[in-house]
């Protein structure tokens, strides 16, 4: 078999349907390859745009592919694969390169940086793992690794194929790549102690993060807090990792800047079991999370932490799964918790960020929609969202993303509506990819989120001209792409443009003008954290 054919294959066959890239002179011979592999190529207006597609449709789908050329097109897309390693997203970086042959000539080919492995390199530094093929007898070999280090690491990983070797005919590896199995001693000695602690405390908490959704094992922690009979709270990485509307579900634990009742749940228990959430500045509220260490279990894919005690050989899966079929963890008395009623407001009141939110969870039904954002205070208003589906950029914090993503989000759940949010500093990065969505005539809701500045800077540094962004008709452009909208300034207004949208099928912009010295509740309280560490 060639080995074009062979890795296009393995893709396929692990549920991917479409890549994302710009086609170049030295890919072409991969994305012919694809197409014969039955693989939808989707092509972007900007590599940028491809790393975060791919990242969001891995984390829709397990597995997401970026297909680029070498130099120009992949060293153009490093920060977001950047940030698909920092959120461990299982990303498939595919890069063409010249040929094997005439390579010792050192000749300087067009994209080429210092030496014909400048780009391998750099991609060394953001992913897992970074290969460029050789050799054709050990190229399926090398496919068959790399692909396994990606999947059982939910990290992204490289792969550079030279032009003339797409062609050629591979050898099969014959061996296949065992994951990782616990040793059993370990196994037994960690459980013990676990379920020791949790049958000891009287005030168990679980606090739940983005691990979950990369190890689709949100059915099993479902099943592991009705069977505990304990609240959970989630990161803001890990939002809707659990259903916000189960009756177990307390909020998003940010320490100081987040829920007040999550905080209070965390910060008083005598146990917090910590699945699969790291404690990151964003998920503690600028490192002000109060988790005594020694009231902590902490499971995430590489180890299993008990206080003090580290278990590396025994991983979240493990745990779960041993929780799941264990007789001997003990069910715990819980009530559910009585959130305050929301007061009452004027239609005719100027939008911000609460009055969307709060429209937004007025319009939002279960199962219909996957709710996608971008960076700035779109996201960081989100956590007082009620949704059953999201997906955003909760830790590396890359501008960007929203649109590309929703994009990504619509071909890979194509039962689901999409709605993304997006400031209009992140829509004039990468919003053109409106112009990719109406071609493949994709119909997103995307609220922009138009304050005219770069709000979360103002909000810590105060006005400054180097904040403000230029202004444009964002409904003329959206229609000039193919696609509809309206600007709104009032909560009537975008209850009515989300109706009007509901109904379009073909995407549907809404422009939400809001003010610039008006933040959201959480992103006013990170601004407040940030000032009081930079100050002189």
């Amino acid at each position: 078999m060639k080995i074009g054919e062979y890795l296009f294959r393995q893709i396929k066959a692990r549920g991917v349907d479409h890549t994302f890239g710009i086609p170049g002179d030295f890919a072409i011979p991969l994305w012919r390859a694809q197409e014969a592999a039955g693989l939808q190529p989707v092509v972007v207006t900007h590599e940028p745009s491809a790393g975060f597609a791919a990242d969001a449709y891995a984390r829709l789908r397990g597995l997401g592919v970026a297909l680029v050329t070498f130099g120009a097109g992949g060293l153009n897309m490093v920060n977001a694969i950047a940030q698909a390693y920092a959120e461990r997203s299982p990303v498939l970086v595919i890069s063409g390169a010249p040929e094997i042959r005439g390579r010792d000539l050192d000749a300087l080919l067009h994209h080429r940086v210092k030496t014909f492995d400048s780009q391998l390199n750099v991609f060394r530094e953001v992913t897992v793992e970074a290969l460029a093929l050789h050799d054709p007898t050990t190229a399926m070999a090398s496919i068959d690794r790399l692909m396994a280090t990606i999947l059982e690491r939910k990290r992204p990983g490289y792969l550079e194929v030279p032009r003339d070797m797409v062609e050629m005919v591979g050898r099969p590896s014959g061996s296949r790549v065992r994951a990782r199995q616990p040793g059993r001693a370990a196994l037994q000695e960690a459980m013990a102690e676990v379920v020791a602690r949790l049958n000891r405390s009287e005030r168990l908490v679980i606090y739940a993060g983005v691990e979950i959704e990369r190890f689709d094992l949100r059915e099993k922690l479902i099943a592991l807090v009705q069977k505990l009979n304990v609240p959970i709270v989630t990161s803001l990485e890990g939002k809707t990792v659990f259903p916000e509307n189960h009756p177990h579900f307390v909020g998003l634990y940010m320490g100081q800047v987040g829920s007040g009742v999550a905080r209070q749940m965390i910060e008083r228990a005598d146990c917090v079991l910590m699945l699969g959430a790291f404690l990151t500045d964003v998920n503690t509220g600028v490192f002000t999370a109060k988790i005594d260490r020694a009231k902590l279990i902490s499971a995430s894919s590489e180890e299993v932490v008990v206080s003090y005690h580290r278990y590396s050989e025994v991983g979240l899966v493990d745990l779960i799964d041993y929780l799941l079929t264990s007789r001997e963890v003990r069910s715990h008395a819980f009530s559910p918790v009585v959130h305050p009623r929301k007061p009452k407001r004027r239609l005719g009141e100027r939008l911000n960020s609460l009055t969307i939110i709060e429209e937004m969870n007025r319009f939002l039904e279960p199962g219909r929609y996957i709710v996608v954002s971008d960076v700035g205070d779109c996201l960081y208003a989100s956590v007082d969202l009620r949704t059953d589906h999201f997906l955003g950029p909760g830790y590396y914090n890359s501008m960007g993303f929203g649109v590309p993503a929703a994009l990504a989000a619509a071909l890979a759940v194509p039962e689901r509506r999409i709605i993304a949010f997006v400031g209009d500093g992140g829509f004039q990065m990468t919003g053109m990819e409106l112009a990719t969505v109406r071609h493949l005539r994709l119909n997103p809701i995307v609220i922009l989120w138009n304050n005219g500045c770069y709000g979360t800077l103002q909000a810590i540094a105060g006005r400054q001209k180097y904040f403000d962004l230029p202004s444009c008709d964002f409904v003329a452009l959206a229609r000039c792409l193919g696609g509809d909208g309206v600007r709104v300034k009032t909560r009537q207004q975008l209850r009515q443009a989300l109706e009007q949208a509901r109904r379009r099928q073909t995407f549907f912009l809404i422009d939400a003008m809001l003010p610039s010295d008006q933040m959201s509740r959480t992103w006013q309280r990170i601004a407040a954290e940030v000032r009081s560490r930079i100050r002189p």
